[in-house]
This record gives structure tokens, C-alpha cells and sequence, in this order.
């Protein structure tokens, strides 16, 4: 299938006031527009939107939904109620960002994710059970790049963590819940694993509260049992383009986090995968 003539729309946050386009989404840009389509990137912050209005326009071809945003996502899911198209779907790239829902729906499917539990406003339980020796992590149910996440060698120290609304990054809404987990795998580095249809990328980076914005990779092949948790995690999720993070605990890989549009950076191989994964979906509803 030919991308000429194609309107294909890029979703992404704004950061430091400019759209927030990484040098992997740019070549892709780059590609689509070599391939005769027509691109625009935008930032739902930055207008006034009518969620009525693909009533009485045409939508995009196709929209990547890379933002992560409160407003981008319920305009995702009012634009694919009227017929828009989005390489995740929005109802599943939604659902995906709530990582309480993510681990729930991936445990269900029998894959490995570490011990959790929700915290609210109300009075946490002094004992949990963790079999850890990593101690405990605390993630907002809704957060990007690693903002809210801290690591405690106790529970106790965990549970003082206060459960009320953080600030909001980014215009992604906290309302306090929050996640405790038994923190998987000490201080090592985060196995990241990118996917873009049946293409795999991996590769081991440590986090920390920038790391996301860093290229640095240091690429690795998977052995065919992760690569078979990834593709199940990606099945449970209703998803084809995506990420997760796994660390591993006694010989056993465990998803600590998923990403329903990951940045794929340090892998500039990904844009063909990309590339192919657009002109599938595109054909998929003609």
C-alpha cells in the first residue's frame, strides 16, 4: 500500500514549550513525508478543540497517539468514537496508562508482574508481604516518565510517602492513589523491550529521573522466553506499538512497566518497523 496522499497526525505533549518530538519520531516524520504523506504534529494543550467536531470533517488517516496528556487521551477516545483511526487504539492506549489496570489485566493473563497494592487516602496496613530483598518502589497510578516514582529500602518508609494529589507534569492529572510495589531487581538496570509490530527491540538503561530523554541504549538480543512474555504483554493490552520494562528476580523476568507508545530511542531501526506497522493499519480497515 502507497502512503502518498496519506494525513497522518502525530499526538505529543509539549515540554520546555515546544512539542515534544524525539530525534526517533522525527526521522519517522521524515519517512512518511519521503513516502509522498502529508504529517502535522500536534499538542491538544495548545488548542481549543471541538470533541464534536469529525461529525462534520474528515478525520486524519491516521493518528499516532503519543501523548500521554488527560486532555489528548479523552479527545483520542471522543475522535475514535466518530470514526478516527489511531495505530493504538485510544480506548486500549487509555487503559494502558493506568498502570493499576496494566498490572491487573496483565496478572490476569499470567504473565509476571511484582506484588502490588493500591494506596488512597485512607490508613495503610503496617505489614505487606514482599519476598524482595529490593525493598519497596511507590508509582502514581497515572505518570510518565518516571515523575512520582521513588524507591524505599522499608515499608515503613514507603507508607510515609503522603497519599494526597501530586503536582501534575505535563498536564497529566495525579489524584493522590498510588501504587506500592515490591521493587524487583535491586539497583540494576531496567531491561526497556520495544515493540512495533513482530519487530523486538531491546536493550538495558538505568533509570533516573531524566533517563527517558536519553538515546543511550546498550542494545542486547532476548532470549526467546522474555520475547514471549513481551508479545503476551502486548496480546493482554490490546496493543501492537508499545514498551515495557522488566527487571529479573531470582532467574525470573517480571514487567515492572508498560508504555503504550514508547520513544524507541537508541533504535533507529524502529522506523521501518514503524513504517510497516502504519501501512498495516491503514490497509487493516480499507
Amino acid at each position: 500500500m502507497t502512503l502518498h496522499g496519506r494525513y497522518i497526525e502525530l499526538w505529543v505533549e509539549a515540554r520546555e514549550g515546544k512539542a515534544a518530538v524525539n530525534p526517533i519520531m522525527r526521522a519517522l516524520l521524515g519517512a512518511l513525508e519521503q513516502a509522498g504523506a502529508r504529517t502535522a504534529v500536534r499538542v491538544p494543550e495548545r488548542e481549543i478543540i471541538d470533541p464534536m467536531r469529525l461529525t462534520r470533517e474528515s478525520p486524519p488517516d491516521l493518528v499516532l497517539l503519543k501523548s500521554a496528556t488527560t486532555l489528548a487521551l479523552a479527545l483520542a477516545v471522543a475522535d475514535e468514537a466518530h470514526g478516527a483511526r489511531f495505530l493504538n487504539g485510544a480506548l486500549a492506549t487509555l487503559r494502558a496508562h493506568d498502570k493499576a489496570a496494566t498490572v491487573a489485566r496483565l496478572a490476569a493473563a499470567g504473565l509476571p508482574t511484582p506484588p502490588t497494592w493500591l494506596r488512597g487516602m485512607t490508613h495503610a496496613p503496617a505489614e505487606l508481604p514482599c519476598e524482595s530483598s529490593g525493598g519497596w518502589v511507590v508509582k502514581p497510578v497515572r505518570g510518565v516518565h518516571g515523575r512520582g516514582v521513588t524507591n524505599h529500602a522499608t515499608l515503613a518508609e514507603a507508607l510515609a510517602i503522603p497519599a494526597e494529589p501530586g503536582v501534575s507534569h505535563g498536564y497529566v492529572v495525579d489524584d493522590g492513589t498510588r501504587l506500592l510495589q515490591c521493587r524487583i531487581g535491586g539497583d540494576e538496570p531496567d531491561l526497556k523491550v520495544y515493540v512495533a509490530g513482530e519487530r523486538i527491540f531491546a536493550g538495558r538503561k538505568r533509570f533516573s529521573a531524566d533517563s527517558y530523554a536519553s538515546n543511550a541504549i546498550e542494545p542486547l538480543r532476548l532470549d526467546a522466553r522474555v520475547a514471549e512474555i513481551v508479545l503476551a504483554a502486548g496480546a493482554a493490552l490490546d496493543l501492537r506499538c508499545f514498551g515495557v520494562d522488566l527487571r529479573v528476580e531470582r532467574d525470573r523476568p517480571v514487567i515492572i512497566d508498560a508504555n503504550p507508545f514508547p520513544g524507541y530511542r537508541g533504535f533507529p531501526d524502529a522506523v521501518d518497523a514503524l513504517l510497516g506497522e502504519i501501512e498495516r493499519r491503514l490497509e487493516e480497515d480499507r
